[in-house]
């Protein structure tokens, strides 16, 4: 995930720095295809690792409890 959203990244970074003139100018194609089908690889990836930091908080946290002696 953290590869992927690198790429993503560098190529809307690169695209901006070229000043879009790789990109189709109509604002279907540009909104529609290079904005929201690209950003989706930015939300998938972004949620996997939103999830897995979440998870692994939470099984951090129960390692961390204190352990009750049994007498």
């Amino acid at each position: 995930s953290p590869g992927q959203l690198y790429g993503d990244v560098l190529y809307f970074a690169t695209e901006a720095r070229a000043g879009w003139t790789h990109s189709d100018p109509r604002p279907l194609y540009f909104w529609g295809y290079f904005v929201g089908l690209n950003g989706l690889w930015l939300l998938v990836p972004g949620a996997l690792l939103l999830d897995a930091c979440c998870r692994l908080s939470a099984a951090q946290r129960g390692l961390d409890r204190p352990r009750h002696k049994a007498h």
